[in-house]
């Protein structure tokens, strides 16, 4: 790494050092009062991922879209084996088996200006 590139490194470190600050104990607080996950839609993703499948799962409150947690659950070598894992432990995790309970993008309330 030469010189000048070397500087402009320290440069943006020491800039983004100065402009950044902790979060505020308020805006984790979603995730300690957990009573909210009772009334989620849970949705799974399957993504391909350097040799393996990887499944997802998106717990999302259906009364608040934005609220919503993403986690990995696990990794398969065969994608059929990952999309029946992936149904089985949406049902799993729902509250409700049925899957009545979604989230569909226009409730979001999302502008696209």
């Amino acid at each position: 790494m030469d010189d000048e590139t070397y500087r402009a490194l320290l440069c943006f470190l020491d800039n983004q050092h100065c402009t950044e600050k902790p979060a505020a104990e308020s805006n984790l607080v979603f995730l300690k009062n957990d009573w909210w996950l009772a009334d989620t839609a849970v949705i799974e993703t399957i993504h391909y991922h350097k040799g393996g499948w990887e499944v997802f799962l998106t717990f999302a409150n259906y009364q608040k879209p934005c609220q919503l947690i993403v986690r990995k659950i696990i990794r398969c070598y065969h994608e059929g084996k990952a999309k029946t894992i992936a149904n089985y432990m949406r049902r799993m995790a729902a509250k409700d088996q049925r899957g009545s309970l979604s989230v569909e993008i226009k409730d979001l309330n999302l502008c696209t200006n």
